[in-house]
């Protein structure tokens, strides 16, 4: 009898962790495999996280935009396990990935070990930390001028606010103010542990966790995350449900990248954005499209065609279909301009290696 409710106890307690999990404020929480979450940001959560429970402590991948969110985050890891995180790596340095770091070191103290590659590391404290200092001293200015626009009744081009455009804007202003007293108190720790090319952890219980990176992609230091046994990986923005973003890119090279991650045995892929991914069919969609793309801007570059002529040029409309995500076709054609202006820049000799 006593071993029955206590099967009955312990029950009733993953129930409750499992609906915990799933009434988080700013994430989706789904379990992909065995220990192994996918962590997809809504609420204005943008970019997904991932955590992986071990049997002596958790890892997790990414520390999202806002020290709020990964703190939202870190409660529903508290509530489907006891084990502390041990560690966190960081996929990449964009703000979207690294500004929530520090709501790890908050609830688990100085042993959590901060990993990342080493140019991932550089462009931290390079180039993210700078950028913080700089929305510091610019977002006061743009929260003045919605201030205005609410009390004058008018947009940015004078002309009345209609009663849901002043609705959004309210909204805007209201998240932006919250975003500025994140930023105030945020501290982006400095990571413990870095690495070239692999790293690998072997845990207990026969769990291998390979840390990967293949080269220069969406930015020079790209890192996933794989699992050989469980067939998961992770792979930050390398791999979206969209067009990912390309402005720190290196284009072609990015193509061999996603190629190598390609080649992994793996079944399920907890992306940068969007929702987690079974198969390799969005992956080699996006492969596809970005060998089209780029051979059509290497023959305008060719040519002698200005960036405005090679997006004029380029006609990728058929593979518009593979990137369904976007709700309207001025969407999509934003993201591809971004695409094909970083793909100019790099087949007119404009990027470094």
């Amino acid at each position: 009898m006593r071993r029955t409710r206590l099967v009955l106890a312990m029950g009733v307690l993953g129930l409750l962790a499992g609906l915990a999990a799933a009434q988080a404020q700013y994430w989706d929480v789904t379990q992909v495999a065995d220990g192994v979450y996918a962590a997809i940001g809504k609420n204005g959560a943008f970019g997904n996280c991932a955590f992986i429970v071990n049997q002596d402590d958790v890892l997790a991948v990414d520390g999202s935009m806002r020290p709020s969110w990964a703190r939202d985050l870190v409660l529903q890891i508290q509530r489907l396990t006891d084990r502390p995180v041990r560690y966190v790596v960081n996929t990449h340095w964009h703000p979207d990935h690294t500004q929530g770091d520090q709501a790890y070191l908050e609830a688990f103290g100085p042993s959590v070990e901060f990993i990342a590659q080493q140019y991932t590391d550089e462009d931290i404290t390079g180039k993210e930390i700078p950028n913080i200092q700089k929305t510091l001293a610019d977002l006061p200015g743009q929260i003045a001028k919605m201030e205005k626009s609410l009390a004058d009744g008018k947009d940015a081009e004078g002309n009345p606010l209609a009663e849901g455009a002043r609705a959004a804007l309210e909204k805007q202003l209201a998240d932006q103010k919250a975003y500025l007293g994140e930023l105030q108190q945020m501290r982006i720790p400095p990571r413990t542990l870095t690495f070239e090319h692999n790293l690998t952890l072997h845990k207990p219980g026969g769990r291998t966790i390979e840390i990967l990176n293949f080269g220069t992609g969406h930015t020079r230091g790209d890192v996933v995350v794989f699992l050989p046994k469980e067939k998961v990986v992770v792979t930050g923005d390398l791999f979206t449900s969209g067009i990912p973003f390309f402005r720190d890119s290196y284009p072609s090279h990015w193509v061999k990248v996603l190629e190598a991650m390609d080649k992994l045995d793996w079944t399920v892929a907890i992306p940068g954005h969007g929702d987690v991914q079974q198969g390799k069919g969005q992956i080699e969609k996006l492969i596809a499209f970005m060998k089209d793309l780029l051979g059509q801007v290497k023959a305008a570059v060719a040519q002698g065609k200005s960036l405005e002529e090679t997006k004029k040029a380029v006609n990728v409309a058929g593979r518009a279909s593979d990137f369904s995500v976007y709700k309207t076709p001025e969407a999509y054609q934003r993201a591809l301009n971004v695409a094909i202006e970083r793909c100019w820049m790099e087949a007119s000799g404009k990027i470094a290696e």
